[in-house]
């Protein structure tokens, strides 16, 4: 009995947790996307002129997106090559740092928008995004900047245009046995990540259980680890999900 009450909530966990359908009127799903295409523009500094970069680069090569259906409220950050590491600027002393991270979008239809009027002194920030959503991929375009007398020598005015970037596909994980030595888990992903597997016994804590390198194989269903967890036999319940970074 006990065996089949875990076996059956772990799976119940690992399907609420990493399915997704989108479909094309869907507002953008949650996760982490991949940088495919784009242009990033710095302007407006005291030799006017746009400076301009093609997209992805070692700074801005994900996109961290977190969408609340029942608020229709949604965060968005652009991130390095790490996967961590937010994007920023200094635009102007006294060394300001302003981040493109973003808060509070709003979703509106199949898009969410992000905008925020000039803000408060020195600096009156300001932002202006839109995402829109098609089967799983972004399309990005918008505007950051700040109006400030401190600002006249360096660019203080920063865009993103036609950035397209596509969901990161979640690893994969089921129960394939549990025996006296615990539960065993197959656990598939992308070659080159670190896989890292999580468990819990109430769905709010989680505790890293695994932490592995996806090896590099030819196999049609690889790569992939096998992980024994022998707390599974002392629990009632047993959750588990798993993610992964460069």
């Amino acid at each position: 009995m006990l065996k089949n009450r875990i076996i059956s909530l772990a799976i119940i966990s690992t399907f609420v947790l990493f399915f997704h359908s989108a479909r094309a009127q869907d507002p953008p799903a949650s996760g982490t996307y991949q940088i495919v295409s784009g242009t990033y523009i710095a302007c407006c500094g005291l030799f006017a002129g746009d400076i301009r970069s093609s997209l992805p680069n070692d700074n801005q090569s994900f996109v961290r997106l977190s969408v609340d259906a029942q608020s229709h409220i949604g965060s968005m950050a652009f991130l390095g090559k790490d996967m961590q590491t937010v994007f920023s600027v200094i635009p102007c002393p006294p060394d300001d740092t302003i981040k493109f991270s973003f808060d509070y979008g709003f979703i509106i239809s199949d898009r969410l928008v992000f905008h925020v009027d000039p803000g408060p002194p020195p600096y009156h920030k300001y932002w202006n995004y839109t995402v829109s959503n098609s089967v799983d991929t972004l399309r990005i375009n918008g505007v950051l900047g700040a109006n400030s007398q401190f600002c006249a020598d360096v660019p203080t005015r920063f865009s993103h245009s036609n950035v397209v970037a596509v969901l990161l596909a979640p690893p994969k994980i089921r129960i394939t046995e549990f025996s006296k030595e615990g539960a065993l888990l197959f656990i598939q992903g992308q070659a080159g990540r670190t896989n890292v597997l999580e468990a819990s016994t109430d769905l709010a804590t989680w505790t890293a259980i695994s932490t592995n390198l996806m090896p590099f194989t030819l196999c049609p269903e690889c790569p992939y680890i096998l992980f024994r967890d022998p707390d599974s036999l002392n629990l009632d319940r047993r959750f588990y999900r798993c993610s992964e970074t460069p």
